[in-house]
């Protein structure tokens, strides 16, 4: 659809860049008289892509941040767990297929699927003996070495197997997980870098650790490990100290007793450790890369 914003522009004294013409072009009408009224701020008449970047992108958007507790009583670490178990027993629900789902304190005997967190581990031969617990009971689950060797403490599952004199015999584990979905890209194109600490570069903005650094807007945020933020309708996770894949895969990461849960899911994961890979729609990012948010293409710095 032709909006003739190139004309206007050129009627109201703008001279525009020849490589963004068409982007302009195809710009809405809102997005259009946004663009107008903050180049008149900027009192500059050569309109640039990075220009029309720092009029038309927002600022940064912390979705949220790890925040530890300063003191931490026996209620507040029951009332995380509790927190933890109600959202990723929800997340379960919506993608767990088993029709024998019930409470842990309706299970009798035969085929039976449960949630619940694992309150304990301990190995018993080639097996796990865990207990397991929902809000309504404590059973105890054997599970063979190789299915059961990613459980952790406090996990949330769905586990599926064959009750007997007691005992859930699993033969199936379903974690969290996020679903597979599209990638998401930005309408811009706008160049995001992960370096270390006592680095910098020429790039829309700089993520570190503990910081960002809008160059865009010239503003820098501090931030938590770990951090969700938005940028152009791009969610990014700075995660780490944390292996991606895992903490994707169990939709959590603890951290000093305290449950960072992965609702959101990011399109883009920062880490720290030696990964870079696309996850279900996630790309995984590690340090000294630079990811254009409109392609998702990923290059060395």
């Amino acid at each position: 659809m032709n909006h003739n914003h190139i004309k206007n522009l050129m009627n109201l004294g703008y001279l525009v860049d020849e490589n963004i013409l068409k982007l302009i072009e195809n710009i809405d009408e809102d997005t259009f008289y946004k663009l107008v009224e903050g180049l008149k701020k900027e009192n500059s008449f050569l309109i640039t892509n990075e220009l029309i970047k720092k009029i038309l992108v927002r600022d940064v958007n912390v979705i949220k941040e790890f925040s530890s507790h300063k003191k931490f009583t026996v209620q507040d670490f029951v009332k995380g767990l509790n927190e933890k178990y109600n959202i990723l027993q929800s997340i379960l629900l919506k993608r767990v297929e088993f029709s024998d789902l019930i409470s842990i304190n309706k299970i009798s005997s035969g085929n039976v699927s449960i949630i619940g967190f694992v309150k304990d581990k301990t190995e018993n031969g080639d097996s796990l003996v865990v207990n397991l617990e929902d809000p309504t009971g404590i059973v105890q689950v054997l599970i063979a070495k190789p299915l059961g060797e990613k459980l952790a403490l406090d996990d949330v599952v769905a586990v599926s197997g064959r009750m007997n004199n007691k005992i859930l015999f699993a033969d199936k584990i379903v974690y969290p997980d996020i679903p597979l979905r599209p990638v998401n890209y930005a309408s811009e194109n706008i160049k995001v870098a992960f370096l270390e600490d006592d680095k910098d570069c020429k790039t829309d903005y700089v993520f570190f650790k503990n910081k960002i650094k809008d160059n865009l807007k010239n503003k820098d945020y501090s931030i938590k490990n770990p951090c969700l933020v938005e940028i152009s309708g791009i969610l990014i996770l700075v995660l780490t100290d944390f292996n991606p894949l895992e903490v994707l895969r169990k939709r959590c990461v603890n951290k000093e007793n305290t449950d960072f849960i992965i609702e959101p899911i990011p399109d883009i994961i920062f880490t720290d450790k030696d990964l870079n890979t696309n996850y279900k729609g996630v790309t995984v990012v590690s340090l000294n890369k630079l990811i254009d948010l409109k392609t998702r293409e990923v290059s060395n710095i």
